[in-house]
């Protein structure tokens, strides 16, 4: 009998290839023993070596681990999701049974810190803005008011991992970076050398930019950021939401850009996806919606079936992972 872990995978096809190239393949094949390999959950629930599967490796589109499902699965000790949030797969069932869950949130995060960095940019040269003139008034408006992109106060709502990655991209920049979260340390904030805001009114009165990292909690974060917060964003400012859109009042966001033309809104995500096609969000000027494109996509997903990898050597080797998630630490993150 082989020592080696037993594995599931339970991945779509096409997300399968994005996840692990085929030299990734082949290295995951090396490290653990690939006894299933799933295209859904149901699949999973009846393969007949469901019994001996020790590590399950999953992705968007796993269904909830329940109770009935991990009676399916016995042997399970691990569950490493090649995706960001955990929120939706884990159950009680999983922390009951002492299941360990790890998520490759922190690979998935890179490139939305990326995607937050360019839009700074953009919001700084006013691109935003500009374009829409340009094409509206078919001329080129004047280059007054435009801030530049150096030195200016970029604000951040929550300091999690996107957020600290975000805030090490704009020292390229040498901003001003502020950022509100009530649950990380005064430590945390100095090691990143990012200015703890006293309140969330003063991130919102001086932020030229500010970008949104709250995960959505049910019950503790829907619609935090409220109207009357968005009215103390300062002229000109942009609003950045990458995390998730329930955390935005949406409606008291319309009619700030309605009353107010000055700000921009780049929309990431919304409240409900996709948008009615009644929403006014398709008809303000001042709003950009780029329908979940800064999370990973295509190619940019490599990097989570690297971390997957990579934490499933230091499984077989009896070391502990690096990005594992509990139950505790789920409360305060998506």
């Amino acid at each position: 009998m082989s020592s080696r872990l037993r594995a599931a995978v339970v991945l779509g096809p096409a997300l399968r290839g994005e996840v692990f190239g085929p030299a990734q393949w082949e290295e995951l094949a090396g490290l653990v023993d690939v006894v299933a390999d799933c295209h859904d959950g149901q699949a999973l629930a009846l393969h007949p070596r469901r019994a001996e599967i020790d590590v399950l490796i999953t992705s968007w589109g796993m269904p909830r681990l329940t109770e009935d499902l991990l009676r399916e699965l016995p042997s399970l000790r691990v569950v490493v999701h090649a995706a960001g949030s955990v929120r939706k797969i884990v159950s009680d069932a999983v922390w009951a049974r002492g299941i360990v869950v790890v998520s490759a949130a922190d690979a998935n995060n890179e490139p939305v810190a990326e995607y937050v960095y360019a839009q700074t940019v953009l919001a700084l040269k006013d691109v935003h803005r500009r374009s829409h003139r340009i094409k509206s008034e078919t001329g080129l408006p004047p280059l007054d008011h435009i801030p530049g992109i150096y030195r200016q106060t970029v604000g951040l709502i929550s300091f999690g991992s996107v957020a600290r990655k975000t805030a090490a991209l704009l020292r390229r920049l040498e901003a001003d970076v502020i950022a509100w979260d009530p649950f990380v340390t005064d430590e945390a904030f100095g090691a990143a050398q990012v200015e703890r805001a006293a309140s969330i009114d003063e991130l919102f009165r001086r932020a030229q930019v500010l970008s949104v990292h709250t995960p959505l909690i049910p019950g503790r974060t829907e619609r935090l950021i409220t109207e009357d917060l968005l009215r103390l964003l300062p002229r000109n400012a942009t609003l950045i939401n990458t995390a998730r859109g329930a955390v935005l009042d949406e409606d008291g966001l319309i009619r700030v850009l309605q009353q107010r033309p000055d700000l921009y809104a780049v929309l990431d995500v919304t409240t409900v996806e996709p948008l009615p096609a009644s929403s006014l969000l398709y008809a303000l000027p001042n709003v950009m919606l780029t329908g979940h494109v800064a999370g990973t996509v295509g190619g940019e997903r490599r990097g989570m079936g690297r971390l997957v990898i990579a934490e499933l050597r230091r499984i077989s080797g009896g070391s502990a992972p690096l990005h594992s998630v509990s139950s505790q630490a789920l409360l305060l993150r998506a």
